[in-house]
């Protein structure tokens, strides 16, 4: 049964929303499905119902600390109106006893501060004394007894006013928790936990969203292959098709734009970092809990990182076993990692790391690992699919003549795909090891600074071979022209500045001339368009086959692009100023410069790559601009220039999920060959319209003015000039004399009306160059030679106005009446 349109943009909606959703639970949360807030008897309520606010991962905000907690849950249930802590852990005190233990929740984070706390507004202050509340392995302390603790404290509603009404809905919600001990005889802090509060909301669904996207990505790079393998009966027949599937470098890099911005050294707020959460694993950022454990060792273990520690772990471990075991188990959070940034700092590439779990001295091993990784699953599977339609052949499921492109050119098909994956990976790459450079780290600044090399190297000297290749014995050619410049209403009410040639503007007065040059080469000989070469085609198709024909030299600025921003996301963090600003021009030239070129044949790819990714990028970075200039902004309007971001972007997301799905079934239309019928039949139509788009945009023509279009189907236009008079000049042989004359000027000057009025004609002077001349040409013929008797039979039979119609000067009211044979014969003879 054929599927309608409607259907199809359904599912595909669908698919969006759940994919872009934030909704959901937090990781990590031991709830039952279903529980929500509950209103009832508090003796009714369950132990384990989901609280109004709740902490998620902890970790130590002291150094030194003679009590390692090993556990820190903290709730707020406001359908009680009571806050319940869980503390366990272990110290190497003797006998020490507590004189206060404080609980504070903070919110509204505005910097981070040098001491061992957070500065923000203190909502709720909770301080009592463990000995007075029934906590016997608080009061003492000893090292021979672990640390247990387990109470609830009713509040009232004055005090917990402070917490705003939106903490209990908004998504990532920026709150903290801070639990310090204090000594009874030393009268100091003995201990200090921290944890971030959260709501259960959150933008961060990687084990949803990150397999969704994956599966995405893996079915377009699947379909453009299958294009460029199948899709026509020749390489370049086939490249025409491809030309014109969506990009797995167009979809990765809107996935890397979004993710990479949190390279940046901007103090984000929490919704972004959750957000940029579910593309981690397209800069190749997975965690793997065995890969890092292994990495640890490499990269020298994990060290403190503004201040996190790095306790016992294997305390830990232990700990964990032994607590599902208790009766009515709610753990909500976990001890961080070691070598992650505190809990609530929000600030720079750490903290986007933080999230994937991925420390920031592992996150560049682990992006090249999964490439390495990336690159093996691509060389076998193309090798395998080398194997199984051979075999497929021999055992006579498949046709001799299937796949005949691809069986002969397998090698050049293995080699473009690998190079097209490093061309994907060199932004992501290049940020990743700049960044690397940053952390003075010797064994992976090492293999950093060796992955740079070879990206910027290998792939710039590809691109000059490809030059070389299409300009070998050419010569170079620069002709100056002047650009203008000037401003242009667009639908009669937006401005806009339009770039013209000067020749093809009219007398506008606002305008600005600017200087430009035009390259050009010059080859010998007539070569072919680019993508019509085969040999080119096979060796750098994987640049320049969706390119357009005019404009298949733009690949090698476009790379250069790309290693630029690299290398400022990456190894501009010294300087957050100067990072941002020079990102921010940087995006802006590189918008222009796709906005003028259209460098692509898709006209899908143009409109994406050239107007909206630039624009999410140009517009992301305004943002954070805002953010950055003003550090002590309020972080509730961070938050909602956040969400702003979070707009931005996963508008973005969800206009290329929607190009890769349709760039789904527009593969089915194209691999078909071109006299077949597919189903739907409806879609025959349509399928042939755009295979002769596809011919058309293939040819790159240049676009005629819909204007003039319209003028050549209307009736001719009238001619724009007139001839008033012709003028004859003299020619040799109206010089000569005697018959030879006659035989020549009486029927070629000015007719036989004028000859027989006796005007004279004119005659060359005499020294001139045509008297010379026409005494050398002039024949000289006796009377009663054959020659002058049959010119003068000529002559007598001729017409009068023999040449009138070709004769400008002749008149026919001046003309004579014709007269009879003897008078004229009687004329001629007088005349000679």
């Amino acid at each position: 049964m054929a599927l309608s349109w409607w259907w199809w943009l359904w599912w595909a909606f669908g698919v969006c929303s759940v994919l872009i959703s934030g909704a959901g639970a937090q990781r990590r949360t031991n709830f039952n499905p279903g529980d929500e807030e509950i209103s009832a008897v508090p003796g009714d309520l369950r132990d384990d119902r989901k609280p109004a606010l709740y902490t998620a991962d902890y970790g130590d905000c002291m150094e030194d600390s003679a009590i390692k907690i090993t556990r820190f849950d903290a709730a707020y249930y406001s359908d009680n109106m009571t806050i319940s802590f869980n503390i366990n852990g272990y110290t190497t005190l003797v006998n020490e006893s507590l004189m206060n233990l404080k609980i504070n929740l903070n919110s509204d984070r505005t910097e981070l501060s040098t001491d061992e706390q957070l500065d923000g507004k203190s909502r709720f202050d909770l301080l009592f004394n463990p000995c007075r509340t029934n906590i016997p392995s608080l009061c003492p302390v000893t090292a021979s007894v672990n640390i247990t603790a387990t109470h609830a404290v009713p509040v009232s509603e004055s005090e917990v006013s402070g917490i705003p009404a939106i903490a209990f809905t908004i998504p990532d919600f920026e709150g903290r928790a801070d639990l310090r001990m204090f000594s009874n005889s030393t009268k100091s802090q003995t201990a200090c936990v921290t944890a971030l509060i959260t709501n259960g909301h959150s933008f961060s669904h990687p084990k949803i969203i990150s397999p969704a996207l994956g599966v995405l990505a893996a079915s377009a790079g699947l379909a453009s292959f299958i294009t460029a393998m199948s899709g026509g009966d020749s390489v370049v027949s086939s490249r025409k098709l491809h030309a014109h599937s969506l990009s797995t470098y167009t979809l990765l890099s809107c996935f890397h734009s979004v993710y990479l911005t949190g390279t940046l050294s901007v103090n984000f707020p929490s919704v972004l970092l959750a957000f940029w959460s579910n593309f981690a694993w397209s800069a190749g950022i997975i965690n793997l809990d065995s890969m890092q454990r292994s990495l640890n060792r490499f990269t020298g273990g994990a060290k403190l990182v503004d201040g996190s520690l790095a306790p016992d772990s294997r305390s830990f471990e232990m700990a964990s076993d032994l607590y599902p075991l208790a009766k009515r188990y709610v753990r909500f959070g976990e001890h961080q990692k070691a070598g992650l940034p505190k809990p609530g700092d929000f600030t720079g590439f750490p903290a986007t790391l933080a999230v994937s779990q991925v420390i920031v001295r592992n996150a560049f091993i682990t992006s090249f690992l999964w490439l390495l990784i990336l690159l093996a699953t691509v060389a076998i599977s193309i090798i395998g699919l080398k194997l199984a339609i051979n075999v497929s052949i021999r055992a006579g499921i498949l046709k001799k003549n299937r796949l005949l492109i691809f069986r002969e050119s397998w090698w050049d098909y293995l080699e473009s795909t690998l190079c097209k994956v490093f061309l994907i990976a060199v932004f992501p790459l290049v940020s990743l090891a700049t960044f690397q450079f940053t952390l003075h780290e010797a064994g992976p600044s090492a293999v950093a600074a060796f992955v740079f090399i070879l990206l910027t190297a290998g792939l710039s000297a590809a691109a000059f071979a490809a030059y070389r290749a299409r300009w070998r014995r050419g010569r170079v050619r620069v002709n100056r022209m002047n650009l203008v410049i000037y401003p242009q209403f667009k639908a009669g009410f937006i401005p806009w500045m339009v770039v013209s040639r000067r020749s093809s503007i009219d007398g506008t007065k606002r305008r600005i001339i600017m200087p430009w040059w035009e390259l050009s080469i010059e080859t010998d000989g007539e070569r072919g368009s680019v993508h019509e070469n085969l040999k080119f085609i096979r060796q750098f198709g994987w640049l320049t086959s969706r390119f357009r024909r005019r404009v298949w030299w733009v690949f090698g600025l476009l790379l250069f692009f790309e290693i630029l921003r690299g290398i400022l996301h990456g190894g501009g963090g010294g300087n957050s100023k100067a990072q941002i600003y020079g990102l921010l021009i940087v995006e802006s030239i590189y918008f222009i410069v796709l906005a003028y070129t259209m460098p692509f044949e898709s006209t899908r790819l143009n409109v994406f790559t050239a107007y909206m990714l630039p624009i999410m990028r140009v517009s992301t970075l305004v943002i954070l601009c805002v953010v950055l200039d003003t550090p002590k902004l309020n972080r509730i309007i961070v938050t909602v220039l956040g969400i702003v971001i979070i707009v931005i972007q996963g508008a973005t997301v969800v206009v290329v999920i929607a190009f890769a799905l349709i760039n789904l079934y527009a593969t089915y239309l194209k691999i078909a060959p071109r006299g077949a019928q597919i189903r739907p039949e409806n879609m025959n139509p349509t399928r042939e319209k755009y295979l002769d788009h596809i011919e058309k945009r293939a040819s790159d023509l240049p676009t005629v003015c819909s204007a003039q279009q319209q003028l050549s189907t209307t009736d001719p236009a009238p001619s724009s000039f007139s001839v008033n008079y012709i003028r004859r000049c003299p020619k040799i042989d109206d010089e000569c004399d005697g018959p030879a004359r006659s035989v020549f000027s009486r029927n070629s000057y000015m007719g036989s009306a004028a000859w027989e009025r006796g005007e004279d004609e004119p005659v060359s002077r005499v020294g001139s160059p045509n008297y010379s001349l026409a005494r050398l040409q002039r024949p000289v013929w006796p009377v009663d030679s054959p020659g002058f008797v049959n010119a003068s039979e000529a002559m007598s039979t001729s017409p009068s106005h023999a040449n009138s119609d070709m004769d400008p000067h002749f008149s026919q009211d001046s003309a004579a009446p014709p007269k009879d044979a003897s008078s004229i014969h009687t004329t001629t003879t007088r005349e000679v």
